[in-house]
């Protein structure tokens, strides 16, 4: 009698030009259900808006606790409310004289946020409000990245769904830096779709230039990446059982179905420094003149699709284990993305905290962000794991640019140059993290919701210069 069929829990099916695509987890990488079931595996999934917060009675709950009531940015949150929590109350104290405080920012608001908001650290720029605001310690993904590493195929995954600037300058679409030997150094996100598509798929391994060729005439003639790897993909199935093999023909429909999406979106002109590409279609990025102050430029590249793409590339390296850290940046920080293709209103994501439409309007640019998280969210609860869901194991946190309140550097009240009255929100890793509640915390910095989020996948690293977690988000 021979030995029982087994794989392991990283395999994959090789295919024709350098294709690899991973596996779900399967019972036969195990042997049965409730060996997989005392084997979890912990991830986190930290979101970002390039958005301060409308008038707070649009996006704060007025009452405490569970049953929450859901404010018009929020909305969108209804069908997984109990999957997610508010912390409100947050504050990022700024230098009043003495340099920056601990974990905190000098005054400028654009040029010292974010520092101190992904790492925990002190912003140290002096700069102009156009300056960089880079971290000065490595951000919260990346110390999850490094505390369970493992030897998956990605250490990590960076990925942003606002296609570029659309006004210069690129530090502002970065929210991952590493610590590279004492130095900290930016992750620079993949914000093409077709790029991180292939990323996961082929992984850049080179390879030899005829399998290379290989791969782009066939996937140029309109075959899937599964044909790649049809006769492999027969061999597997014929050994499989029935509920394993219900979940490879699932999980080999949502690549078909990301594909058939993907071909719907056309890339921006411009060369890739991150992996070798044979070039993107060009698209011609649509260019509007916003209502406020003619002149300003701001744009559109079907951010859309492109966040419906990349949350679904984001639940297939989860779904396959091939990473237990994301970071996924759906807007640039001060974003000058065009808000009339999503909200119908004649003007940028930046400019609608400034008076361009009504208070109103900015609430629906916050709400879309958060359709997308939801739908997120709402994938990886569908997405049954051996002895639970996704969800259920993953910690994900989403971060706000700003607040709302006082500006210390135009010395006025009720500003979204404001880094007082931060909203954080979490979801998921439900065993540990407790979901469905706002809880206000009170001066309490932001970086400590992602530090108790840290904590609660085993992560037991400070954040910068942050080392307590908020105990009542705690279950």
């Amino acid at each position: 009698m021979g030995k029982p069929f087994r794989l392991p829990r990283r395999a994959f099916l090789a295919g024709l030009g350098g294709t690899a695509i991973s596996l779900p987890l399967l019972e036969v990488m195990h042997g049965s259900a409730a060996q997989a079931a005392v084997d979890p595996r912990k991830r986190m999934v930290i979101c970002f808006a390039g958005s301060s917060l409308p008038r707070l009675d649009l996006v704060i709950p007025s009452n405490q606790g569970a049953g929450y009531n859901l404010p018009r940015a929020l909305a969108p949150l209804a069908s997984v409310q109990d999957q997610v929590s508010v912390v409100s109350g947050l504050k990022i104290p700024w230098d009043t004289g003495s340099g920056a405080p601990t974990a905190g920012r000098p005054i400028n608001f654009h040029a010292s946020t974010l520092g101190p908001l992904l790492s925990g650290a002190r912003s140290q720029h002096t700069g102009s409000s156009a300056g960089n605001s880079r971290p000065f310690a490595p951000t919260a993904d990346q110390v999850v990245a490094r505390a369970m590493d493992d030897g998956l195929r990605f250490r990590s995954l960076e990925y942003r769904i606002q296609a570029e600037s659309y006004r210069g300058g690129t530090s502002k679409g970065r929210v991952s830096y590493e610590d590279a030997n004492g130095s900290i150094r930016e992750r620079e996100p993949i914000a093409q779709p077709s790029l991180a598509y292939e990323q996961l798929f082929t992984g850049f391994v080179p390879d030899d230039p005829a399998d290379a060729a290989q791969r782009r005439f066939l996937l140029a003639q309109d075959q899937s990446i599964l044909d790649l790897v049809g006769t492999r993909a027969d061999r597997l199935r014929a050994r499989l059982g029935r509920s394993d093999l219900v979940r490879i023909e699932r999980h080999f429909d949502e690549i078909r179905d990301l594909e058939r999406r993907l071909s719907e979106i056309s890339e921006p002109t411009g060369a890739c420094n991150v992996f070798p590409h044979p070039g993107p279609d060009p698209v011609a990025v649509t260019y509007i003149e916003s209502d406020k102050d003619a002149g300003r430029v701001i744009g559109y590249a079907q951010e859309e699709q492109r966040a419906r793409v990349m949350n679904d590339l984001i639940h297939m390296a989860i779904t396959c284990d091939l990473t237990r850290a994301v970071s996924l940046q759906h807007t640039f920080a001060q974003s000058f993305m065009s808000a009339l293709e999503l909200i119908g209103v004649g003007a940028d994501f930046h400019e609608l905290g400034h008076g361009a439409g009504e208070m109103e309007d900015f609430a629906d640019a916050v709400g879309w962000h958060m359709r997308h998280w939801t739908y997120l969210i709402d994938k990886l609860r569908s997405t049954e794991e051996m002895g639970g869901t996704l969800l259920d194991q993953t910690a994900m946190v989403f971060l706000f640019e700003g607040g709302r309140g006082y500006d210390p550097e135009g010395d006025r009240n009720d500003s979204t140059h404001s880094t007082e009255n931060m909203m954080v929100l979490v979801a998921g890793n439900g065993s540990t993290l407790k979901l469905g509640e706002h809880i206000v915390a009170s001066d309490r910095h932001p970086a400590e919701v992602t530090l108790t989020a840290m904590r609660s996948i085993g992560v037991e690293d400070n954040l910068g210069e942050l080392n307590q977690p908020i105990d009542s988000l705690l279950a």
